[in-house]
């Protein structure tokens, strides 16, 4: 897909492998099917005929088999990457979309550390006149910062969601693949 499945970097995402894979199982079909010719001859009829004929079979098993692997892959893939188009996805990765996760992740934790630290002498001086964690909830300042962080972590647990979501539909695409 848009050359990513030979871009080595890029092949192993688990939304580019099957491209890849789909090209070698295509390969095998050629090369199973040109085989077929060296275990023939042609008859008087002009038909072939195999020299060996369960080998020959057993061939031919496997080309039925292989053909229909690539005619559900085809369908599959189609459907993948229709999938994306209407995600509307820039990059072709599930990786992508997952280090996007963790770069949201990484957000909401400094968010919630730049809180607690901006908290800290309110809460050394909370447990210096003897109060607890119950008391240090209560201040006004901590009920504000605490309402000021969830406020900003709130829209990037609403793209985690959604990126989980985009994730969840594109594996349920790919699980169909058979390899």
């Amino acid at each position: 897909m848009r050359g990513y499945a030979t871009d080595v970097s890029k092949a192993s995402d688990p939304l580019i492998r099957p491209f890849g894979e789909h090209d070698e199982q295509k390969a095998s079909l050629r090369a199973l099917q040109e085989s077929t010719i060296g275990l023939c001859w042609v008859g008087a009829e002009g038909k072939a005929v195999p020299f060996n004929a369960a080998e020959f079979a057993g061939i031919q098993k496997e080309i039925v088999d292989l053909q229909g692997k690539i005619d559900n892959n085809s369908s599959v893939l189609e459907k993948l990457d229709a999938k994306v188009a209407e995600l509307e996805l820039t990059e072709f990765s599930i990786n992508k979309l997952k280090g996007e996760i963790e770069k949201r992740r990484g957000q909401i934790a400094q968010i919630r550390a730049e809180e607690s630290d901006s908290m800290r002498s309110r809460w050394e001086a909370v447990v210096s006149l003897g109060g607890n964690r119950g008391t240090y909830d209560k201040l006004p300042e901590v009920i504000e910062a605490r309402a000021k962080a969830a406020a900003q972590i709130e829209p990037l647990e609403s793209e985690i969601k959604a990126f989980n979501g985009q994730i969840r539909s594109l594996e349920s695409i790919l699980s169909k693949f058979k390899r």
